[in-house]
């Protein structure tokens, strides 16, 4: 299986969300009052399944959750699962844009609608609920877009195949970094993929190669679109590159743009 995890979640109803919400808020605030705001994660998640398991739920706690590909293969961890409800726990200032995006992730990964993010830092905790509106079909309707992709080499053709083979395994919408782990991977891994390259005795720059004088990287970008090419252009002209290969997810249409040296 191309997702694989111990366990199986399923869809709670609003009022089974709700009702069971409230409880776990309650032994949230509980840890938080024991502990005070300044313990790492993991302290207030084994905390959290500690009480909840006494009071009789089923609580799982850093669940394996294993992406594969062929040869590749990712592990993430969850960190709290109560009842079917997947809550992560933060010990952040406040809530970043990131933070959402994995909780998303997550939500993909299991085939579920909500997840939750607890933040223990604040004086009081705050929680905030991440919602997924795609159901698990739509995000493998995948479009490419090559309408501004030119194969500069076979290797770039064996790359866009290779993400097409990616993407029609794990759907759309997941973590654009998850992607990219597995092209790199398919490129040779790190070893021979990453390295830095010259930007005109300013210093060096790191890129991704899966091509002599050719690099790649993905992007989930909705807006700015044309205002990021823009960019890969004078990146591309300050480096001895030939070009990028650039995936953009936008939605569920994934829009592959190859940006050349001018």
């Amino acid at each position: 299986m191309p997702i694989h995890s111990p366990i199986s979640l399923c869809d709670l109803t609003q009022h089974e969300f709700d009702m069971l919400d409230k409880v776990v808020m309650r032994h949230a605030y509980a840890a938080q009052n024991k502990l005070g705001r300044l313990f790492d994660e993991r302290i207030y998640e084994n905390e959290m399944a500690r009480t909840l398991r006494e009071a009789g739920h089923h609580v799982y706690s850093q669940v394996p959750v294993t992406i594969r590909n062929g040869e590749f293969q990712m592990i993430y961890y969850l960190d709290l699962v109560v009842d079917h409800m997947l809550y992560e726990i933060k010990t952040v200032s406040a809530f970043a844009p990131e933070h959402e995006a994995q909780a998303l992730h997550y939500a993909m990964l299991m085939n579920i609608r909500r997840a939750k993010l607890l933040n223990f830092r604040l004086e009081r905790v705050h929680g905030k609920l991440c919602f997924n509106r795609l159901a698990e079909a739509d995000r493998h309707r995948p479009a490419f877009d090559t309408t501004r992709w030119t194969p500069d080499t076979e290797d770039c053709d064996r790359l866009r195949q290779r993400l097409q083979e990616v993407v029609s395994d794990w759907g759309t919408h997941l973590s654009t970094g998850l992607y990219t782990e597995a092209l790199v991977h398919f490129c040779g891994g790190e070893e021979y993929c990453q390295r830095r390259i010259p930007v005109e005795g300013l210093g060096t720059h790191s890129i991704r190669s899966h091509a002599p004088g050719m690099t790649f990287l993905l992007t989930s970008l909705t807006r700015g679109i044309e205002d990021y090419h823009s960019h890969l252009c004078r990146l591309v002209s300050h480096m001895d590159l030939l070009g990028v290969q650039w995936f953009n997810f936008n939605h569920s249409v994934v829009e592959c743009t190859t940006v050349v040296k001018r």
